[in-house]
C-alpha cells in the first residue's frame, strides 16, 4: 500500500500579508532604534565646575606688548646716498655705542673732500699773496711811492682771500663729515634686532631706508591695559616679581614707572608703563605678555575658574548656567581676576554649576549631558 505525503494547502495571499507585517514590524524596530541614538548622540557632553568661595588675591592681570626703553630703540638709517659696501653686524649681535654697523662706498665723497682740500690750499696761496702785496703797498706808500688807493685795493683783496679761505675751510668741514658718515655707527650700546638691507644696495640718506634696528634690551617696559576704575589701585614705584607661560619657572622682576594721564574714550582703558628687568634677555622685543600685579591681601570672594567664562558676540562676558539637563546662558559681572580664576560680582549664586569646557556655540537652553 503506498503511502502518500499529504501537504497542506496555504492560502498565498495570506502568505504574503504575514510576510510585509513581519518586514515592516523589523523596520520600524530599527528606525526608532536608530533616532533615540541620533538625539541621543546630539545632545553635547559637558564639564562643570561649581561656584564657590575661595580665598583669592586681590591681583590685577595687565596684558601687553614689551618695547625698549625710550630712546633705547633705533632703525639706524645711513646719513648720506651711496652704495652699501658692506654691513659688519646681523641680528643677535650685541655692539657697542659708536660701534661701525655699515659701510658705503666712500669713493665719491673721497673724491669731493679731496677737492675741497685743494680748494683750502688754493685760498690758502690767495690769501699768503694778497697780505705780500698789502704790506708792499703799505711801504711804497709811506716812501711816496705808491698812491694811497693802491693800499686800500691790497687791503680789500686780504679781506676777500680771507673770507674765501674761510669758505673753502667750511666746504672741507662738510666734505669730511660727509665722507665720514660712509661709516654707519651704533647711537648707543645695545642689540642689532633687525637687518634690513645687505651689500650692494642702493640707499637714499634718509630715515626711510634704514640699514639696521638696534635696541637696549637689558630693560624693557610693558605698556599694560588698564581698565580706568582700577588706574587709582596702581602705584608708581610699586615693585613686584611675575612669571609668564612662555618661561615657565622663570620669575622677572619689575616696577611701575608711570601710569599714563590720558584714558583712551572708546574703550574707557588706561595704560600703566611697567619697566621689566631683562638683563638675561630672555625676553624679546616686541612679545605679548600678560603679568599679575598683586593689590591686596587675600579675601574670600565668589569665584568661578577663568575658564568657565565665555564672551558673547559683544564681548560681555556670560557664564552657562546648567540646571538638570539644560544650560542657561547667563550675563555675569566680573570683579578680579586671576591668571586662573574670577570674582563673579552678579549673575549666578554659591553652589550653582557652571560648564567648563564644551560651552563654546552652545545655545541658550540647550540640552547637555554632564561627564561623569
Amino acid at each position: 500500500m503506498e503511502h502518500l505525503l499529504i501537504r497542506p494547502r496555504v492560502n498565498s495571499r495570506l502568505w504574503a500579508c504575514l510576510v510585509a507585517v513581519s518586514v515592516g514590524c523589523v523596520w520600524l524596530a530599527g528606525c526608532g532604534k536608530t533616532k533615540d541614538d541620533e538625539e541621543a548622540a546630539a545632545v553635547p557632553e559637558v564639564t562643570v565646575a561649581t561656584v564657590e568661595r575661595k580665598m583669592l588675591d586681590d591681583s590685577l592681570l595687565i596684558s601687553g606688548n614689551l618695547v625698549a626703553l625710550p630712546n633705547r630703540d633705533a632703525k639706524v638709517a645711513a646719513l648720506v646716498p651711496g652704495r652699501i659696501q658692506t654691513v659688519l653686524v646681523t641680528e643677535g649681535d650685541r655692539v657697542a655705542a659708536r660701534q661701525p654697523l655699515a659701510q658705503l662706498d666712500p669713493a665719491s665723497l673721497a673724491d669731493q673732500a679731496r677737492q675741497a682740500e685743494a680748494a683750502v690750499a688754493q685760498a690758502e696761496a690767495n690769501l699768503k699773496n694778497a697780505r705780500i702785496t698789502a704790506q708792499r703797498n703799505e711801504g711804497l706808500l709811506q716812501r711816496g711811492i705808491a698812491a694811497r688807493k693802491d693800499v686800500e685795493d691790497a687791503r680789500t683783496q686780504v679781506s676777500v682771500d680771507e673770507a674765501a679761505l674761510q669758505q673753502a675751510e667750511a666746504a672741507r668741514s662738510a666734505a669730511r663729515t660727509q665722507l665720514a658718515r660712509t661709516v654707519v655707527h651704533s647711537p648707543f650700546a645695545g642689540t642689532v634686532v633687525h637687518r634690513f638691507l645687505g651689500a650692494g644696495e642702493q640707499v637714499d640718506g634718509s630715515a626711510s631706508q634704514p640699514i639696521v634696528e638696534v635696541a637696549d634690551i637689558d630693560t624693557l617696559e610693558l605698556l599694560g591695559t588698564v581698565p580706568a576704575s582700577r588706574l587709582p589701585e596702581i602705584h608708581v614705584g610699586q615693585t613686584f616679581g611675575f612669571q609668564t607661560d612662555s618661561f615657565p619657572g622663570t620669575s622677572f622682576n619689575a616696577r611701575i614707572v608711570a601710569v599714563f594721564p590720558a584714558v583712551d574714550p572708546a574703550t574707557n582703558n588706561g595704560t600703566a608703563r611697567i619697566r621689566v628687568d631683562n638683563r638675561n634677555r630672555m625676553m624679546k622685543l616686541g612679545m605679548f605678555v600678560t603679568v599679575e600685579l598683586p593689590l591686596r591681601y587675600q579675601t574670600r570672594r565668589l569665584v568661578v575658574p577663568r575658564q568657565a567664562v565665555y564672551p558673547d558676540e559683544s564681548g560681555e562676558p556670560r557664564v552657562y548656567k546648567v540646571t538638570g539637563d539644560e544650560a542657561e546662558s547667563v550675563a555675569v559681572q566680573l570683579g578680579i581676576q586671576t591668571k586662573d580664576m574670577a570674582e563673579i560680582l552678579s549673575g549666578v549664586r554659591e553652589g550653582d554649576k557652571v560648564i567648563l569646557a564644551g560651552g563654546y556655540g552652545l545655545p541658550d537652553k540647550a540640552k547637555v549631558r554632564i561627564k561623569p
